[in-house]
């Protein structure tokens, strides 16, 4: 699944949005099914596959990149320099940011990527940079990749 998603990543390109916070303002309509605007279709962003999940709100904060699922977070750590830093990703991921054009990245309270019950979870679309919802927020424990067609 990664290396399709990785080829439909390089393909897309061409048609990413804008880079920087123009980009973050417009890849949800454009995540749900609506046409980027023109300009945006013209410059291109760099997707690579990811979502990055961040320890904290801070501009300095540290972080880890996933291109797959991951049945459990424990024994996984924030490995950018920052805030943070070396601390355990499980049950302290504050926010994330999709950087893949084709997939959502859904975060799961629960482990195995379990989401039966009331157990809550948090979708961020392709593009989407943003702190995660009360129910998953530092209470993550593990993630899945969904099509956003």
């Amino acid at each position: 699944m990664t290396t399709a998603r990785r080829m439909v990543g390089s393909i897309a390109v061409a048609a990413a949005l804008i880079a920087g916070s123009t980009a973050l303002a417009t890849a949800p309509a454009a995540a749900k099914g609506k046409a980027a605007p023109a300009q945006a279709q013209a410059q291109a962003a760099d997707w690579d596959g990811n979502v990055y999940l961040y320890y904290s709100a801070s501009s300095n904060s540290s972080w880890s990149k996933y291109g797959t699922g991951v049945n459990d977070f424990a024994g996984h750590t924030f490995a950018a320099d920052g805030e943070g830093h070396g601390q355990y990703v499980k049950n302290n991921v504050y926010r994330a940011w999709n950087n893949d054009p084709s997939f959502r990245a859904r975060i799961f309270y629960n482990e195995n990527q379990n989401a039966s019950g009331n157990a809550p979870y948090d979708d961020v679309w392709p593009g989407e940079s943003r702190p995660l919802n009360s129910g998953v927020q530092n209470n993550n424990a593990s993630l899945g990749w969904y099509y956003a067609g």
